[in-house]
């Protein structure tokens, strides 16, 4: 308790403290009136944090145990100690020796990096006229397509790129030079404050402002989920930043990518994927590829990664060559941080190909509105809300509503319900003419792949039919009112088909068992914000799990065709076929995932996106938002410390281990995404013991920290005890006898059919009764509803099988 008050006092001293604004004092005059001059806060804040480290040294290396809410793998009596967070700060004495740095040296940094970034300009208008930007159908342009940037994100990472270039020249500036480490430089910077700055106004409006009491007690969600928190305005909301669990390891400090320990470059993210990973078919016996959809579909909920695009002429960037080679210099836009391909690469040696295309993530505001490290952002909001079906934003929203019904908009082809048309089919999939299939919805990633499109054809319908059920019994109910109580019971199918069915399944435990002794009702000091390492790496196990192989099953249970996932990315043409979604869909649930391990099928290692490296991919989005390496994690986790590559064989197979030490240098260089792929899973789980941490810690928070999570009935537009009944019913199964005219399907669709879990009639499988949202006023009379009663009771009775 002691250093949870230690960490509470430090947050005040990074929030409060330093922003001493009229309505943060009024709100916490106590705290502004004791607020000091910039070196005792630095002083008072280091002691606080060097006094807290050895405390928690002393509780958790002697036990091994990591802090909560990591430490969720093993049980403990603590119920609330603090997470860990490994701020590398100076010494007060080291903060003596340094010079002040007051607004004046903050605005001259920033002028000078303005005019950096002006000079952009003239080289961005060259590339745009060497047309050097992704070419319709190609691999670059599915990376684009997977990291689209929305038109607001692009505004926050021009302000986000000067703030973190005058970073970067006041670490130089004002304490790099009397020899800091750039770690306890960024540490230093970050205690600065945008607030006398140009910046601080467009900041504080994105992360410290107060909502309208009407949005505050509203029963619905906002869009883009802002709101939510009753203090934290800003928690959870869209095109705001990832939060650390670890302070991250840039080469700089501020943003350029995490290098080797030595320091040098690491091996390169292709060399390491082809090194460690293997294409064999080890089909997984129990689970359906629903499952890897499934998992792929919450993840695109939580987190959507955009990348950058130019600052001044707001075109997508390429960084290889058509061809797969270098640009040459002239070429190369300073947010491209492409991978390079070992001139031994057995796939692609053949083809001379020497780049493959990545970008770098877009950042955004640091949530204490400082300078100091670069955050990357999230173009999703940080709440398991339904944002990828609704849009995250108003604008968004609006434009995917019917104008009346509370619908959906939608498509009929061959007289099925699909999501709506894209106008523009060549800018948001990779299809040949602009008179191919390509489909709105509330996220671009829809079209990745036919199952994903599937899963969002299955929730638009679910939604319409939701409405039209919703206004059949409330007549009086208007367009609004009917779409967010329709949005309001979707979304909570969704969270209980994701908590109650889809985590154990990939866990192997209840929720119940996984969080047993923690409260997960609503907190307000909660931060739901999603992780960097969860957006990062946590999900990676998808690609593994997936199968190139894409089963369209008839409604005999017979598989009537084969596609293949490598000529569908962003193509979505085989679900608006006759029939295609339905055979799609039950294909789904019935055919065989991959066991999860380091092999990956061809489609999604060799020509993911139309010719790039899931995997690689991946490792490098960690590097370029300087993920501390695997080790670090691990620790966190409360794994044994490791310092050897031996020590790696606890969790790691030793061929494995012996792989990673050939490949990199250092132990505490190997990447996360690798070491948690590598670690041997959990009894009874797909997960290794950093990967299942990593997320049963976010998860916790994304249900504690979701004041409309649909199980806190106590909350605004919580659910009636009948309505909560009714909602804990629901499960993929039924959306699928429901919307797709799927007839018999196994109870649990994440798991194959078998003895336990075998195919029934839709008949017997539990329906969420809409009749618990009907008014009051709109019931009818008590002999009427008897009748009925007695009607329905009878002919259950007869149509009961024994």
């Amino acid at each position: 308790m002691l250093f949870k008050r230690i960490i509470e006092r430090k947050s005040m001293l990074n929030s409060d403290v330093k922003d001493k604004s009229p309505e943060k004092c009024s709100r916490r005059k106590s705290e502004c009136d004791g607020c000091g001059e910039h070196s005792i806060i630095l002083e008072e804040m280091t002691k606080m944090v060097l006094l807290g480290f050895v405390l928690w040294a002393g509780v958790s290396f002697g036990s091994h145990v990591a802090p909560y809410p990591l430490n969720l793998i093993v049980t403990t009596d603590i119920i609330h100690p603090p997470p860990m967070y490994d701020f590398p700060f100076p010494s007060a004495e080291v903060l003596k020796t340094l010079p002040p740095v007051t607004p004046a040296h903050t605005n001259k940094s920033i002028a000078f990096s303005k005019m950096t970034v002006e000079l952009l300009e003239r080289f961005e208008n060259n590339l745009q006229g060497a047309n050097i930007t992704p070419k319709p159908g190609t691999a670059a342009l599915g990376f684009v397509l997977q990291g689209l940037p929305a038109r607001d994100a692009m505004r926050y990472e021009k302000s986000s790129m000067i703030i973190t270039k005058a970073s970067q020249n006041l670490v130089w500036t004002k304490c790099a030079k009397y020899g800091l480490a750039t770690d306890e430089c960024a540490s230093f910077i970050s205690t600065l404050n945008l607030r006398d700055s140009e910046y601080g106004p467009e900041c504080a409006a994105l992360e410290r402002f107060t909502c309208r009491t009407n949005k505050m007690s509203s029963k619905y969600r906002t869009f883009d989920g802002s709101c939510n928190n009753p203090v934290r305005s800003s928690w959870g909301q869209a095109l705001t930043g990832f939060k650390r669990l670890l302070h991250p390891r840039y080469a700089d400090g501020i943003e350029e990518p995490r290098r080797a320990v030595n320091p040098k470059p690491l091996p390169s993210a292709r060399l390491v994927s082809i090194k460690l990973a293997g294409n064999i078919d080890k089909p997984d016996d129990r689970k359906t590829i629903a499952l890897a959809v499934w998992s792929q579909f919450v993840h695109h909920d939580l987190v959507h990664i955009p990348i950058r695009k130019t600052i001044h002429t707001n075109q997508l960037i390429r960084c290889c060559d058509e061809s797969g080679y270098d640009l040459t210099p002239r070429y190369i836009h300073p947010s491209c941080m492409p991978i390079s391909v070992p001139n031994d690469d057995p796939f692609l040696k053949d083809k001379r190909v020497t780049c493959m295309e990545y970008t770098r993530s877009i950042t955004t505001y640091r949530s204490d509105c400082t300078f100091g490290a670069a955050e990357q952002m999230n173009q999703a909001t940080h709440f398991l809300d339904g944002s990828l079906i609704y849009g995250t934003n108003s604008r968004d929203a609006a434009a995917l509503r019917e104008k009346t019904g509370g619908l959906l908009k939608a498509s009929y082809i061959d007289n099925e319900e699909y999501m709506p048309l894209s106008a523009s089919p060549l800018e948001k999939c990779l299809v040949e003419s602009n008179s191919d299939a390509c489909f709105n919805a509330g996220d671009v990633r829809s079209n990745m792949h036919p199952w994903l499109t599937g899963l969002h054809s299955l929730w638009l319908r679910e939604h319409n039919r939701v409405a039209r059920a919703l206004s059949a019994l409330n007549p009086d109910w208007n367009s609004d009112r009917v779409y967010h109580e329709a949005r309001k019971i979707v979304v909570a199918e969704l969270q209980h088909i994701t908590f109650k069915q889809w985590l154990p399944a990939l866990t192997g435990k209840a929720f119940n068992e996984l969080y047993d002794g923690y409260d997960t009702a609503y907190n307000s000091d909660i931060d739901p914000t999603v992780t960097n390492a969860f957006a990062t790496a946590v999900f990676h196990f998808v690609n593994s799990i997936l199968d190139q192989d894409i089963e369209l099953v008839d409604e005999d249970n017979n598989v009537s065709s084969l596609e293949r996932l490598k000529h569908n990315y962003f193509k979505p043409e085989i679900v608006t076929k006759k029939g295609g979604l339905e055979k799609l869909l039950r294909g789904m649930v019935s055919q065989k995932s991959q066991d999860l391990d380091l092999n990956y099928d061809d489609d999604l290692r060799q020509h993911w996106l139309g010719g790039l490296d899931v995997l690689a991919v991946d490792i490098q989005r960690g590097r370029d938002h300087g993920l501390p390496g695997y080790v670090q994690y691990r620790g966190l986790c409360g794994l044994s410390p490791a310092t050897t590559f031996q020590q790696l064989t606890d969790v790691i197979p030793q061929e494995t281990v012996d792989k990673l030490s050939t490949l990199y240098d250092h132990i505490n260089d190997v990447d996360l995404v690798v070491g948690m792929m590598a670690e041997r899973p959990l009894p009874g789980s797909l997960l290794g013991p950093t990967a299942t941490c990593l997320l049963k810690e976010q998860l916790w928070r994304t249900r504690s920290g979701d004041r409309y999570f649909y199980t806190h009935t106590d909350e605004a537009g919580g659910f009636s005890k009948r309505q909560l009944a009714e909602l804990r019913r629901a499960s993929l199964a039924r959306l699928l006898c429901d919307n797709v005219g799927i007839k018999h399907v196994q109870k649990d669709v994440f798991q194959l059919p078998s003895e336990s879990n075998p195919v029934v009639s839709c008949e017997v499988i539990k329906k969420v009764n809409l009749e618990a949202w009907q008014d009051p006023s709109q019931l009818p009379d008590i002999l009427t509803r008897t009748n009925m009663w007695i009607k329905n009771k009878v002919g259950s009775v007869g149509n009961s099988t024994k």
